[in-house]
Parts: C-alpha cells; structure tokens; sequence
C-alpha cells in the first residue's frame, strides 16, 4: 500500500479509522502498533502520530503498561453524545430552515434512498456514513460556524456510536428510514419548536433503545 509521505500520519488515521467504523477492529480490542505497522508496510511513527490523533477524536484509549485499546462507549459516551446532537441539531435546525432550498431538501431525499439501500446491502459503514451525511447536511444549512465545526468534529464517535448500536440493537431498515424522514418532513413545515422537538425525539428514542439492551 502506497502512502502520500507528506500527510503520513493523517493517511494512516483514515485507515485505522475506517477499520474501527466497518468492525475490522472491535470496541475493546487492542492495537498492536508492530502488526499493523507491518500490514501497512510503514515504520511505526506514522502508526504512534494515527493513534494520537484517534485518541484525541475518542476512538482511542491508551492505557499506560497495557497499551492501546479501541474505546468502548458507555451508557454514559451514550448519552453525552446524543444529548449533546439533540441541542446542537435542534438549534440548527431551527437556523437551518431559513436557508434550506429546494437543491437541499433533494439532496436529503438521495441520502435516504443511499441509506435504504446500505441497511439493504447490511453494510454499517456505508450506513454510518449516510447517517452522518444526513445530520451534516442540515447542520450545514444553518451558516452557524461554530456550531458547524463543533457538529463535525463529534463525527466520528457519532459514527462509532451507531455502530454501537447497529450491533446491539435489532434495526429495522423501513423504521431507520422512517425515523430520518420524520427529520425532513419537520424541517419542511419550518415550524421551530416542531422542529426542536422532532430532533430532540430522534436521539432520544435512541437512547432508550440503547438502555433496553443494558437493561436485558
């Protein structure tokens, strides 16, 4: 595998990255710097630099005279992400709909089409991705930086986190689906507080379905 020298650190993170998101490396599982180092045909620097920059974004944990593990996200990573989502899309949302066009809603439409068919074709890394496209897309819209760059910078434990549940949780393709288009219909009505409501339903709810399983 070639990689670009000049960006070698960020190159491997994608791949670790990635490996985490499609269930190549579990929740729990620890990194051998060496193995990997040799699957990618690099010195182990670039591997140390990658997993610095994982650990940063949560996905990561290194513990000292154990080494490295894939985070395993708790009740509590659970609840901190999606109730930090529900405030941030909530807002944004409400920003958002001023701003939205017709170019916009048919791009939302498309990624619930490319959803459908990732749950279809069981693949969890597509869908992770569709998922957070979605959410981006109308976070996106509202023109509120800050609040933009503190959205996507939660991504990836986002996609992580669906993971989660996509692996404890039974997911029904037409319920997801339904569940993201309930999200595009509130956005349509530009009704604010439905709109905060709808969005603060949608992580709750899953966050009730994450406690089903602690609790069974």
């Amino acid at each position: 595998m070639i990689l670009d020298q000049r960006t070698l650190s960020d190159d491997v993170a994608k791949i670790i990255r990635k490996m985490i998101l499609n269930g190549e490396l579990l929740a729990g599982e620890r990194i051998n710097q060496a193995r990997l180092a040799e699957k990618l045909q690099i010195s182990r620097g670039p591997v140390r630099e990658a997993l610095k920059l994982l650990q940063n974004e949560g996905l990561i944990k290194h513990e000292t005279n154990k080494g490295t593990f894939v985070a395993t996200l708790s009740q509590q990573d659970a609840f901190e992400i999606y109730t930090l989502r529900a405030l941030l899309e909530g807002e944004a949302a409400q920003l958002a709909v001023e701003y939205l066009t017709d170019k916009d809603f048919a791009k939302l439409e498309r990624l619930l089409e490319k959803f459908h068919q990732a749950m279809m074709e069981q693949d969890l890394e597509k869908q992770a991705q569709c998922d957070i496209l979605f959410h981006g897309t109308i976070v996106s819209a509202s023109k509120h930086n800050r609040l933009i760059n503190i959205h996507k910078h939660m991504d990836t434990q986002v996609g992580a986190m669906f993971l989660t549940i996509a692996n404890q949780v039974p997911l029904r393709v037409e319920q997801v689906v339904h569940n993201h288009k309930v999200l595009l219909d509130a956005l349509r009505t530009k009704n604010r507080q439905m709109i905060q409501k709808t969005f603060s339903d949608h992580y709750t709810a899953a966050l009730k379905d994450l406690a089903k399983v602690a609790r069974s």
